[in-house]
């Protein structure tokens, strides 16, 4: 503590302690100016006046050339030589102020034992202060205490009588007790500020760690975006040639070789969506649509589209007969249930799958219970995860890609559900989820969506898009269902041949990137600036990207990620000709 050493290693901490004594200076030196000028006011009538007024000018004379000092050197403490230095400052002014405060007991020792006392008093007022204004320097601390205390000591134990000796042992007890209370408080102190300064650079390293961790999520959302946009567009042109080549083979031979193309370009395009579902869930551009419907409508839908794989598999798979209408978004609420029943029944080997709803406290509690592998108490808090597959550690694509359940949760909390699991390894899972009941009275007419084949018979279109091929067979496409296509790689040479025939588009349908930086809200505004603001549009995306998706819903227009398959296609152009959702 007396030496007080300072050096790289603790330099930030000494910095702390000598700016704190620092900032104290002008309350102790008010203070002192106050307690000295009212010194010389006590002991007035007891003491040499000229010896008071000299002590009394001394003392601030000193409290001046502190102040001084500290004012010009200002507080440079940046290095280990600056703190030594304020550190050597600290020490000369404690001492000048100690000496001189401590002559008092030689110069102004009264004879009457009264003031004696009063004396004895003032020095353990100095010296207790001390111990709470100078515990940040601990080498102040105990300099100005034993330079205040000593000579007082010294001048009982020169009485020699035995008043004055029990004075003096009471003293001496009260100085040792307070110098271990103030080393016992710079202690602590030091302690304090070992912690804060150990909890700061936790703080600085966990910043830049999530920092970090932050720059590289962005860069692999970056390469994600970028890897799925040049992904979907050759895949966008191979769905649109299988689909081709399935309607024109003739031959047996072919026709089973086009559907196991097809067969292989819907799993890729399910691979692709699973992963797309999950960019528009966090990009926060998923809507949900609350309505009041009968929870039959959904269930029965979700009987026949499992009901075929869980038979395949030698599973009972049954499905309750709900006559229950609830409140929710009926097509989230069904992808729920639609990923947590793919799940059941791909982990499902023997035994059986089943969607169960029951009313319980006012709400509707939907489960749906398999008898599969289950799940371990260890991976059980993972299966929200992204890409979390406990039981697929091949990482076989057949699979899925560990994104369903994950899906699950994002659109759960959307709804304001909680999805709650309980599973025992090798017995089965449990899913269930609580859902708001519904008003009968007040159900919607069907939500399910409309035919696949739409009549666009005569319906001009504007089609941009810079692949060439892509472009081609799309308006093929559309030409065959009857509308009047102008096509183009750029809208310059779309708009001209519009203008020329004096045709005005019902509907635009355009690529998001085109060339020279040019998107599809460009061309939507050229267009809508000519034609209307309630011209239709619809955008062909490869893009995944959060603030993409938030751009193209902010433009008015509909969606459409590629790969899209032309009844898609069609029933969504459909749907923006006519107003539909």
């Amino acid at each position: 503590d007396l030496r007080f050493d300072i050096d790289e290693d603790n330099l930030n901490l000494r910095q702390t302690q000598l700016r704190a004594r620092l900032h104290m200076y002008p309350m102790m030196v008010s203070g002192q100016l106050l307690i000295e000028l009212l010194f010389v006011a006590l002991f007035w009538q007891h003491a040499d006046r000229s010896l008071l007024l000299g002590w009394l000018g001394t003392m601030y004379t000193l409290h001046a050339i502190e102040m001084l000092g500290c004012s010009r050197h200002g507080a440079a403490m940046a290095t280990v030589e600056q703190c030594r230095l304020w550190n050597g400052r600290f020490l000369r002014y404690a001492s000048a102020i100690g000496l001189a405060w401590g002559s008092v007991a030689l110069l102004f020792f009264p004879a009457d034992m009264a003031y004696q006392t009063l004396l004895i008093c003032v020095v353990l007022g100095l010296a207790a202060g001390a111990v709470t204004m100078n515990a940040v320097h601990p080498p102040t601390l105990y300099v100005y205490v034993l330079l205040v205390t000593l000579p007082l000591l010294l001048r009982l134990g020169m009485s020699g009588d035995f008043v004055h000796w029990v004075l003096f042992g009471m003293l001496l007890l009260f100085l040792l007790m307070v110098l271990n209370a103030g080393r016992e408080l710079s202690q602590t102190y030091w302690t304090s500020l070992q912690r804060r300064h150990e909890n700061d650079a936790l703080i600085l390293q966990l910043t830049e760690q999530t920092a970090r961790a932050e720059a590289a999520s962005r860069d692999k959302s970056r390469f994600l975006a970028a890897a799925s946009h040049d992904l979907r567009q050759p895949l966008q042109a191979l769905v649109l040639f299988s689909e081709a080549l399935q309607e024109t083979a003739q031959e047996k031979a072919t026709l089973q070789l086009a559907g196991q193309i097809g067969k292989s370009v819907n799993a890729l395009v399910d691979m692709f969506d699973e992963l797309l579902n999950v960019s528009r869930l966090d990009a926060g551009v998923v809507e949900v649509r609350w309505r009041h419907f009968h929870l039959h409508d959904i269930l029965d839908r979700l009987y026949l589209d499992f009901a075929q794989q869980a038979h395949g598999k030698g599973l009972m798979f049954e499905v309750s007969n709900c006559t229950h209408a609830v409140y929710s978004d009926p097509h989230l609420l069904e992808r729920i249930l639609r990923n947590l029943i793919s799940n059941a029944v791909r982990y499902t080997h023997s035994g059986e799958v089943r969607v169960r709803c029951r009313e319980e406290e006012g709400r509707i509690l939907l489960e749906v219970a398999d008898t599969g592998i289950g799940i371990s108490a260890e991976n059980l808090p993972h299966i929200f995860d992204e890409y979390f597959q406990a039981s697929n550690p091949q990482r076989d694509r057949r699979l899925g890609l560990g994104l369903g359940l994950s899906i699950v949760r994002r659109l759960a909390a959307l709804l304001g559900y909680r999805i709650e699991v309980s599973s025992e390894q090798g017995k089965g899972s449990v899913f269930s989820l609580r859902v708001q009941s519904g008003d009968a009275g007040r159900v919607s007419t069907s939500f399910a969506p409309a035919p696949a084949l739409h009549d666009l018979d005569g319906v001009a279109v504007a089609l941009v898009e810079d692949d060439e091929d892509i472009r081609h067979t799309v308006a093929a496409l559309m030409r065959q269902w009857g509308c009047r296509v102008s096509d183009g790689a750029m809208p310059d040479e779309v708009m001209p041949a519009l203008n020329a025939g004096g045709r005005r588009p019902d509907i635009l349908v355009c690529d998001y990137r085109l060339p020279l930086g040019v998107t599809a809200l460009d061309v939507i505004r050229q267009m809508r600036e000519q034609w209307g603001s309630s011209l239709p549009a619809l955008v062909l995306t490869g893009d995944t990207e959060a603030q993409t998706l938030l751009d193209i819903q902010g433009s008015g227009a509909r969606l459409l990620h590629k790969p899209i398959t032309p009844a898609r296609l069609r029933s969504v152009m459909y749907a923006a000709l006519h107003g539909e959702a």
